[in-house]
């Protein structure tokens, strides 16, 4: 059987813990692991200013050629034992799209290895990075409305779900429903989005869906990204998922499903 974990963060993640691509490889082959997907936060669109006080959302631009080749060598080392693919988890940032565009079309086949995020939604005039921490969350929630923090993060998954950027789109979405992730601390009376809807649009776009084990660490969640009614309307609905740890230290590759 083929077991991929196709979401998985490297040494390039300002947030990360810094330990080598190799040791994520070598893990994933002691789990008995046939494809991991390196995905690192691609770096934020030029005039993008990264909302989270230590501007450590993504990678840095100087680091991509660095991470891609050590990506390549990975992969040749390791042929016939673990799969090594490299893309990037690209973030969806409205009204950059032309600068997104531009890295996929710069970097075609790693694209094709890639996910394709929402962390960032303008809520209340200002950008704000929605899965920063429960503390920030509540805080932005009690300033701009919770049910605004949901209405908006829901309009921007319906054009993620679109492909907006057509050929070089990258092929899995990531964590559908990011936006749970503090649901125990707080959430709105009703749920204003309509998730089947979003779905429906992904499916016929042709996405995989990032089955994304990350949430099941999260005290606040406790469960995987797309929780399971969606999983299962997923499946009706005929998306294919793909498994992904999130990791972003080795020790959690194939967390939740290994």
């Amino acid at each position: 059987m083929t077991i991929i974990d196709g979401h998985v963060h490297s040494p390039y993640c300002p947030h990360g813990t810094g330990e080598a691509m190799e040791a994520y490889v070598k893990e994933a082959e002691r789990r008995g692991i046939s494809v991991l997907v390196f995905t690192e936060h691609a770096p934020l669109p030029g005039g993008f200013t990264d909302p989270v006080p230590e501007k450590d959302s993504a990678m840095r631009p100087e680091d991509v050629a660095a991470y891609l080749e050590e990506g390549e060598r990975l992969r040749n080392k390791y042929a016939g034992r673990v799969d090594v693919r490299c893309g990037f988890e690209v973030d969806y940032i409205e009204g950059f799209e032309d600068e997104t565009r531009r890295f996929l079309e710069e970097h075609r086949e790693a694209a094709m290895h890639s996910i394709l995020s929402v962390h960032f939604i303008k809520a209340d005039g200002s950008w704000f990075c929605l899965d920063y921490s429960a503390d920030s969350f509540v805080e932005k929630a009690k300033e701009a409305g919770i049910e605004n923090l949901y209405e908006t993060y829901g309009k921007t998954m319906e054009k993620v779900a679109g492909k907006p950027f057509g050929k070089v789109n990258p092929p899995v979405l990531g964590h559908i429903n990011l936006i749970h992730k503090f649901r125990k601390r707080i959430q709105p009376e009703e749920d204003p989005i309509n998730w089947k809807g979003i779905l429906e649009k992904a499916a016929a776009s042709g996405y995989v869906l990032d089955f994304n084990h990350a949430g099941l660490r999260k005290p606040d969640y406790r469960e995987a990204y797309p929780e399971p009614w969606m999983v299962e309307e997923a499946k009706r609905i005929g998306m294919k998922l793909q498994t992904g740890s999130d990791a972003h230290s080795p020790k959690d590759v194939g967390s939740g499903f290994v």
